[in-house]
């Protein structure tokens, strides 16, 4: 059975993810028998700042590069009955396929 966690976006709107099917590293599946969703412990955008952070860190790191142009593509999935975000490959199973790109204006320095 398909298990969903519950994230409250405000205070009149939740969205339903869908869980994976087995979570590994330690982290507990959430589940409910009667295939109701699981309120996540975390609001929608609680879930993802840990992930922003990590964002911000590998758009630094490309920033010390002095690349002109950059592109990074990975996925996100949900783990856990927490409902915490974790960056998953791409191309395996995810919630979220997320693709970031930016390209430096002429001229601008750092």
């Amino acid at each position: 059975m398909t298990t969903y966690i519950e994230y409250e976006l405000d205070e009149n709107t939740t969205i339903l993810v869908e869980a994976p099917e087995d979570a590994s590293g330690g982290v507990v599946k959430a589940s409910r028998g009667s295939g109701e969703p699981v309120q996540s412990k975390l609001n929608f955008k609680q879930a993802f700042a840990n992930v922003k952070g990590s964002i911000k860190a590998v758009m630094a790191e490309f920033d010390d590069l002095h690349v002109e142009e950059a592109e990074i593509k990975f996925g996100l999935k949900t783990v856990g009955e927490a409902g915490f975000f974790a960056v998953g490959k791409v191309g395996g199973e995810m919630n979220y396929e997320v693709t970031l790109k930016w390209k430096k204006e002429k001229g601008a320095e750092k």
